[in-house]
């Protein structure tokens, strides 16, 4: 079967009229003079209008043995003036009308689709530019959520900073503010190491040990108490065993245990008065590792929020990108719909133009004498209308 696609004649071609009947007079053969040779009869030329109607019917969705059947009955059924057809012919010229109509239809059909596509194009046109205004709003909001992630960031390396910086301070501050105290401590210890290990087995008089134990207790005289003379007697009184210590003796160890007590003392205190202050450095010096530990946690945590910012403000891009791709792939489809409904109502104007046209002129060409008789009938209406006004 053959579609309603194939191409269409030229717009601007006209049916081919058939000629206007004439008087039935106009239409008698001049005479012939007596004798004259009658003229050779003449072909009958076949009628221009059935190349319009032949046409139509090859463009008809129609089985091929109807098709041929249509066009071999194209002349016998179009070519008799229409108030001399028979019964069957009649039939005929009614099914060959029907075939124009539906050829007709589905050219109309074709531009209705034509229509209700790009009408479809032109709605989704709205759509697409909205769409590119809401990636474009969440493309701003996306990067100025980047903007103020990168500004926390910022601020959070700066705490990190400053709180490094604060950390240092405050471990000099303790380094410094505890230097006395943990002198103190370690020459306390000594002292107190030196009076159980020397001073102790000296005062008991542990036989010969003493010049040992002495020596062991030397390096802490410079700091201790003691009188020059008693100084200078100690060597001669720690070396004797204790059955040959004098009074002098037994009160110059006596001396030395008072002066080694003494400074033990005085170290314990400094070393108690210290702790206070060591407690609240301490407690500084803590303080400010946990303020390290969370801006560097902080920071950690803006370094990820703004990873994911940057993330979500890509992905707006590519969403913005495909909007305006869409809606720039969307004015070609427009233009491109729109040139086929152009060229669909063209065909449609050319097929009823030329087409259609000859259809019609062929089925209602009347003979010459009905042409006659209906002018006759129209005349006579008329006057009697006119006499009747």
């Amino acid at each position: 079967s053959h579609s309603s696609s194939r191409a269409q004649p030229e717009p601007a071609r006209a049916p081919c009229l058939a000629p206007e009947p004439r008087p039935a007079a106009a239409m008698a053969p001049p005479k012939r003079k007596a004798g004259a040779a009658a003229p050779a009869a003449k072909k009958p030329k076949s009628n221009p209008n059935f190349a319009g109607v032949q046409d139509a019917l090859e463009r008809a969705d129609l089985p091929e043995s109807c098709r041929q059947m249509l066009l071999a009955c194209i002349d016998k059924a179009l070519g008799v003036p229409s108030d001399e057809r028979q019964q069957e012919q009649h039939s005929m010229v009614g099914m060959i009308g029907e075939c124009v109509q539906a050829v007709q239809a589905a050219l109309q059909r074709a531009v209705d689709a034509e229509i209700a596509k790009m009408q479809e194009l032109e709605g989704t046109k709205g759509e697409l530019d909205a769409k590119v205004s809401a990636a474009e709003a969440a493309l701003g909001v996306a990067s100025a959520d980047v903007a103020e992630k990168s500004t926390k960031l910022a601020e959070a390396a700066a705490a990190v900073q400053g709180a490094r910086a604060g950390l240092q301070d405050r471990v000099s501050e303790q380094r410094e503010g505890d230097r006395d105290r943990n002198e103190a401590a370690a020459k306390l210890g000594e002292v107190q190491a030196a009076i159980a290990e020397h001073f102790k087995p000296l005062e008991a008089g542990e036989e010969g040990t003493g010049e040992a134990h002495f020596a062991g207790l030397l390096p802490l005289l410079k700091d201790a108490a003691i009188d020059v003379s008693l100084m200078s007697a100690l060597p001669s009184t720690c070396a004797k065993p204790p059955a040959e210590r004098s009074s002098f003796d037994i009160m110059t160890i006596e001396h030395l245990g008072r002066s080694l007590s003494d400074r033990a003392a005085a170290l314990q205190a400094a070393v108690d008065s210290g702790a206070p202050g060591a407690e609240e450095r301490a407690a500084a010096v803590a303080a400010a590792k946990a303020t390290l530990e969370s801006s560097t946690a902080s920071e950690a945590a803006c370094n990820e929020q703004l990873a994911a910012a940057k993330s979500a403000e890509q992905e707006a891009r590519k969403g913005l990108e495909a909007a305006r791709a869409a809606a720039a792939a969307h004015g070609p489809e427009l233009e491109r719909t729109a040139k086929a409904r152009q060229d669909r109502e063209a065909a449609l104007e050319a097929f009823v133009g030329y087409n259609v046209a000859c259809f019609e002129l062929l089925r209602d060409t009347k003979s010459a004498k009905g042409a006659e008789a209906e002018l006759q009938l129209g005349e006579a209406a008329a006057a009697a209308a006119e006499a009747g006004a």
